[in-house]
């Protein structure tokens, strides 16, 4: 998977180039978006001042009418887009209206902990007032990113219909094996035609080309259809986020398909080694993991911000935050075919300055303000 060279898209391709584009958003629509949000939230905060209301008028306590607005409100503010994100797979009611999605920089779904993250910035991105950091800062890059979509490792995009796997790997088992391949297709050449370059499909496997249960075939059934091609392409990009039930369920929902392409596979190793095999032949690499630096350094780095006014966390935090961001950025230089999570690591370092920073400000006002008044 690789982002688009333009700033306006982001395509995620395969090796045998067929490309999958998302559309970025831009600050337009997810202006519109934000508009949305907010009149749903300000609609949400009238009916918790009328409950409020209610309530301290029943008790005859204002206190207590005080104290479920603070609650409830809170709650609202910090839950609204952390709970729509993560149970709509990126949407909240005004992105679902303005039809745009959060999803990963590599353009997979939306996982909890980066709506968590995203969300937590949020504070960041408001500062001072009217998201006037986060305005800034989707203007100063190409993906129209704030700080919390970098810290997240997120973009928002344009959203589009989904595919659904298992609705591939039904057209997999009812459509016939074609009986015609296009010439140019790396999944079905003619055995008497010459190759110009070595197919994929006649190259010996690697080390880790194969599963282990089995020894891959030197060439694939000639017969492979186009059912089966669609859905090996959709199964490689995303295997690796897919839990292993659920990929030997998939396997075994196109079975017929993939032992007419692998017989020999199917009957040694059953049939989520074949498309396991076939998904490996397609080259698609690996998700590389987030280094564990990186993630420390993002939770001190979120914890130094909202603490900075408390000068015994804020400053603490804020240093470790800086120490492991620029050794999980030391970490993905040496090792960047292993590990990823730059932007976020930089995220974290900044973080982890304004929160020191800060912090070490409030505690100098605090220290002069005593001398001062000790002085005199």
């Amino acid at each position: 998977m690789q982002p688009g060279g333009s700033s306006d898209d982001l395509v995620v391709s395969t090796p045998e180039r067929v490309a999958f584009q998302y559309e970025i958003a831009g600050i337009g629509s997810r202006f519109l978006a934000q508009v949305v949000d907010v009149v749903v939230i300000s609609v949400i905060q009238l009916a918790i001042l009328l409950l409020a209301g209610a309530l301290g008028g029943i008790f005859n306590s204002g206190a207590l009418a005080g104290l479920v607005v603070i609650l409830l409100s809170f709650i609202l503010l910090v839950g609204y887009f952390l709970i729509s994100e993560a149970a709509w797979n990126g949407q909240t009611l005004g992105k679902r209206v303005v039809r745009l999605r959060v999803v990963g920089d590599l353009g997979q779904p939306l996982s909890i902990g980066q709506a968590a993250i995203r969300n937590l910035v949020r504070i960041i991105d408001f500062l001072p007032v009217l998201y006037a950091v986060g305005i800034v800062t989707m203007f100063s890059n190409r993906r129209s990113k704030r700080l919390g979509d970098f810290a997240a490792g997120t973009l928002v995009v344009r959203d589009r219909e989904r595919i659904n796997l298992y609705d591939l790997s039904n057209t997999a088992v009812k459509q016939p094996p074609s009986t015609e391949a296009p010439a140019s297709s790396i999944w079905s050449q003619p055995v008497d035609a010459p190759a110009p370059l070595p197919s994929i499909w006649s190259q010996p496997a690697g080390a880790n080309g194969a599963p282990p249960q089995a020894s891959v075939p030197e060439t694939v059934n000639q017969t492979l259809d186009p059912g089966l091609r669609k859905l090996v392409v959709a199964y490689a990009g995303r295997r690796e986020s897919l839990p292993k039930y659920r990929r030997e369920a998939l396997a075994r929902s196109a079975e017929p398909a993939l032992r007419n392409a692998l017989p020999d596979v199917v009957a040694a190793a059953g049939p989520l080694a074949a498309l396991d095999t076939l998904a490996e032949r397609e080259g698609v690499s690996t998700l590389r993991v987030v280094h564990k630096n990186v993630s420390a350094a993002m939770a001190w780095g979120i914890t130094s911000v909202i603490f900075l006014w408390f000068v015994v966390i804020g400053l603490p935090t804020g240093i470790l935050a800086i120490f492991f961001a620029s050794r999980g950025l030391r970490a993905i230089r040496n090792e960047p075919e292993k590990y990823q999570g730059a932007d976020r690591a930089k995220t974290a370092r900044v973080l982890g300055y304004i929160g020191a920073i800060c912090s070490g400000l409030i505690g100098l006002l605090i220290l002069l303000a005593i001398i001062f008044r000790t002085g005199s």
